[in-house]
């Protein structure tokens, strides 16, 4: 039985995939040294470590178990977002480009593509650069950061969707919610004298969701191995609050009709990640060797051949472990949003296909339950200037 059904058939009350409402600002620091030397660090969206580490508690505490090694085993996927029209919110991929300004302002796909004549690159053998597929002559600009998942597959799609759609449907931060602290003398149980310290929270408002008061903010939206009740739990730094709330299993999205046999026939896909990935290669997949061929974790019969990457500069991650009570070895994460173009070299059946939607691909057994490397697959036509 599947984490689907089995949240179907979970009891009143519970379900595998569930809602976190945070209560106040959120704080995930980066784990970098923090001493009354240092600033705040900057606002940072959840990773899946700190979502995973929220939904193992309270799913330990709603059963009894203690907290040890066997608790990791729990599967987690997720953070993604969630309005409250219940449309999912995924990051803005690495190969869509703002330019412009106003009612100007345009978004432009990278594609890859052969080198022109007499130009070459160091990218490891096989890989093809990315370039945008129309000249742009506007200067870059700042959009959305989060997009609707229907704009994300119209775009994957090779839809033209406007900067204004993805703006009235999407997402960005606000301005950080910045609180001033004084550090407490354990003995005197008195502030220390000049031990100030400041905080940076992410508030989930902004955009679409502040302009109308009603809808309450956005949500993190996530799925866990085993069902769930509604319970308040701590989630991210400070001890801060968040209500957890289960919802129908059918929120969580399934392929949209053909989907799978679009990709079957285009003889391709990319690969974007919706959460950050874990991968032992840097940016490249440990589970492609020789000629970057290799077979995705959880498709072990589909073979694909890297043909290109479009990703952003790694990201710091680190944590507490909770059972060894010790900070965690600081790791590079490849950010949310990078994607990978494959060409589909054998077993591409729509069930194997089926088996990378919202799939955790990052290489370790461990970071794939800790919710790494969340990736939608979706059609991709390779051409003749990316054959290999």
């Amino acid at each position: 039985m599947s984490e689907r059904d089995s949240g179907s058939a979970s009891g009143p009350g519970s379900s595998v995939i569930v809602a976190l409402d945070p209560l106040s600002p959120l704080i995930v620091r980066s784990g970098r040294p923090f001493d009354d030397q240092a600033g705040p660090d900057a606002p940072r969206f959840p990773p899946p470590s700190t979502v995973a580490g929220c939904l193992r508690t309270a799913w330990a505490r709603q059963t009894g178990q203690a907290l040890g090694e066997d608790l990791r085993a729990l599967a987690i996927s997720g953070p993604v977002l969630m309005d409250r029209e219940d449309r999912m919110l995924v990051p803005k991929p690495v190969d869509a480009h703002y330019f412009g300004a106003g009612e100007t302002a345009v978004c432009v796909r990278a594609l890859p593509g052969g080198f022109d004549e007499g130009c070459g690159a160091d990218l490891p053998k096989g890989l093809s650069p990315v370039q945008l597929a129309k000249p742009e002559a506007r200067k870059p600009s700042s959009g959305p950061l989060w997009w609707c998942l229907e704009d994300f597959l119209a775009f994957r799609r090779g839809r033209d969707v406007t900067f204004g759609t993805l703006e009235k449907n999407g997402w960005s931060p606000s301005d950080p919610d910045r609180r001033t602290h004084v550090a407490i003398n354990r003995h005197r149980r008195a502030a220390e004298a000049g031990r100030l310290f400041q905080t940076e929270g992410l508030v989930l408002d902004g955009g679409r969701a502040a302009k109308d008061a009603a809808s309450g903010g956005l949500r993190l939206l996530a799925m866990a191995g085993e069902a769930l009740e509604p319970a308040l739990v701590h989630l991210g730094g400070e001890r801060r609050l968040a209500s957890l709330e289960p919802i129908c299993p059918t929120r969580w999205p399934s392929p949209p009709e053909g989907w799978l046999q679009e990709m079957v026939e285009s003889g391709g896909l990319c690969l974007t990640l919706a959460t950050p990935g874990v991968f032992s290669d840097g940016y490249l997949p440990g589970w492609l060797h020789g000629e970057l061929v290799g077979s995705p974790p959880t498709a072990p019969g589909l073979r694909l051949q890297l043909c290109a990457v479009a990703t952003e500069r790694w990201q710091a991650h680190s944590g507490w472990d909770l059972v060894k009570q010790q900070p965690r070895q600081t790791r590079k994460l490849v950010p949310a949003g990078a994607t990978y173009w494959f060409r589909v070299l054998d077993g591409a059946g729509e069930e194997a296909l089926r088996s990378l939607w919202l799939a955790n691909v990052s290489d370790a057994e461990q970071d794939q339950a800790d919710g790494f490397g969340l990736a939608i697959p979706a059609p991709w036509r390779p051409s003749t200037a990316t054959t290999h």
